[in-house]
Order: structure tokens, then C-alpha cells, then sequence
């Protein structure tokens, strides 16, 4: 064995980088060839491997890919969350209803406006009628915050 402190930094990384190629290109032999033994294993016994397995050909092969969704197939699976209430002054300010009450919302029943009509605009900007709306609470300025109690 070779004493790897011998070895310059760019070295053990073009090292690393061998020895990771290395051991993809033989795990991809070993399962191509252990495949190929089953195939004939099963074809042996009068059936497929794909009967034997209950899968289709084509989803036998890449067995490293099968445990693990990937990064595309997740991403999609997230959408945003529809707005459940809109600013009715600004349709472009929304809010889902989860996490944390946006600074408008909370001007806006602070002053009196009903969480309905937050409801309301949500339904109207989501069937793309902006400007339809003119419903205005009393005042609607951000609430001051309480001094905090020392």
C-alpha cells in the first residue's frame, strides 16, 4: 500500500476521483452480470425474471435509481398553495392562510375589515377579475405594536 501522506492535495483528489468512478463502473458490472445470471436462472425454470419479479423489463434494470425519488419528480410535487385571502386593495398581496399573518391582513382587521371580505378578493383574483373589488376597511394602516413590558 502506498503511504497517502506522500500525496499532494490535488493528488488525493484525483485520487478520490478514480477510486469514485471505480467503484460506479464495478457496482454496474456486478448487477449487470447478477442480472444476467437471474435471466438465465429463471429462463431455466420456464419463466422470465420480469413474471418472477412482477415488473416490467424496462424497470428492472436501473436498480439504483428505484429507492430514491428524484430531485425533478419532488420539485413538481410541490406547487404553491392557492391564496385563501387577497388584499383587496392590492390583488397582487396574498396569503395562503398558513404561517405568518402578512402585515396587511392584520392592518386590515385591526381596522375593522372583515376576514369574509379577504375571503372574497381570494375568490375574485383567483378568477382573474382584478379591479373588481372596492371595499375599503375604516383606515388601513399597519397596527402599532405594544412597547414590550421590561
Amino acid at each position: 500500500m502506498t503511504n497517502l501522506a506522500d500525496y499532494s492535495l490535488p493528488q488525493l483528489k484525483q485520487l478520490q476521483t478514480r477510486i469514485t468512478k471505480e467503484i460506479e463502473k464495478r457496482e454496474t458490472d456486478t448487477k449487470a452480470s447478477l442480472l444476467k445470471r437471474l435471466r438465465k436462472l429463471a429462463q431455466e425454470e420456464g419463466i422470465s425474471l420480469e413474471d418472477l419479479l412482477g415488473r416490467d423489463a424496462g424497470t428492472i434494470a436501473p436498480a439504483a435509481k428505484r429507492g430514491r425519488p428524484t430531485a425533478k419528480s419532488v420539485s413538481a410535487k410541490k406547487k404553491p398553495l392557492p391564496a385563501k385571502y387577497c388584499n383587496p386593495n392590492n390583488l397582487e398581496q396574498s396569503w395562503s392562510g398558513r404561517g405568518r399573518k402578512p402585515g396587511w391582513f392584520e392592518a386590515w382587521v385591526a381596522n375593522g375589515g372583515s376576514i369574509t371580505a379577504l375571503e372574497n378578493a381570494a375568490t375574485v383574483a383567483n378568477k382573474g377579475r382584478r379591479g373588481a373589488l372596492a371595499i375599503t376597511p375604516a383606515k388601513a394602516e399597519p397596527v402599532p405594536k405594544a412597547p414590550a413590558a421590561a
